[in-house]
């Protein structure tokens, strides 16, 4: 039976959808974590271009897979953009490369980098890319798919909006992994960042509920013909 293949960065971003499904045993990496049922591989290995990659192809190793789906928590890069929302891009672009891949959906722009977007660099994409959202791994599940001539699909959950004032959180990344209580350590000591990131934590988690729903709702309509619409892949244009 093919099965809708979801590629994210951390458990937090798919608990919702995680704990209804058995995980793998015999994992093709070790640094990949899967869970699965009849509809759907859930896939995770970190944060960034190389973590999704790995997580994408454990996927696609794991069974036939009809679709590719980059899910998780984006970064707002517009006031449209709001903090708590689910957003179905119709265009992804690798920053890197100035890949542009077709999300099949028509909510707008999303950008991908190497490194998490802080308050300047978030208006430096928005303005370069007319973007509406940024992530550190939807262009790399799209050229994953593209490889394996799936079709791809996005679908985000905006944690932070495009003011947000947040500490440079890149230093709580290790090899991929959000370091918690570093974070924990870090802002506990730092009052006045306390309401931004109580806001950043209550958006992320509604926005993320709301994303697993959608996603449960679409896979069980008879994903990908429905609902969350996906194209087949297509030749990338350059910026």
């Amino acid at each position: 039976m093919a099965r809708i293949g979801i590629i994210a960065a951390m458990f937090r971003e798919v608990h919702p959808l995680v704990r209804n499904m058995q995980p793998l045993k015999y994992l093709p990496d070790p640094r990949v974590q899967l869970y699965q049922d009849k509809r759907a591989v859930i896939g995770y290995a970190g944060m960034g271009r190389e973590r999704a990659i790995v997580a994408a192809r454990a996927v696609l190793a794991s069974g036939e897979i009809n679709a590719l789906v980059s899910v998780g928590w984006a970064g707002g890069l517009n006031p449209g953009a709001v903090a708590g929302k689910v957003a179905q891009p119709a265009t992804v672009i690798d920053s890197v490369s100035g890949k542009r891949y077709p999300a099949g959906a028509d909510g707008g722009t999303l950008v991908t980098v190497h490194l998490i977007a802080d308050l300047e660099q978030k208006r430096r994409l928005g303005e370069l890319y007319h973007g509406d959202y940024v992530d550190m791994e939807a262009a790399a599940v799209a050229e994953c798919a593209r490889e394996a001539g799936v079709p791809f699909s996005c679908l985000k959950a905006i944690s932070d909006a495009h003011d947000a004032r947040l500490p440079d959180m890149n230093r709580f990344n290790r090899n991929g992994q959000f370091s918690a209580w570093r974070f924990i350590a870090y802002i506990a000591v730092r009052p006045g960042l306390w309401r931004a990131v109580s806001d950043m934590s209550r958006a992320s988690l509604d926005s993320r509920d709301a994303m697993c729903n959608r996603l449960e709702q679409w896979i069980g309509d008879g994903a990908p013909q429905s609902r969350l619409s996906v194209q087949a892949p297509s030749r990338e244009v350059r910026s």
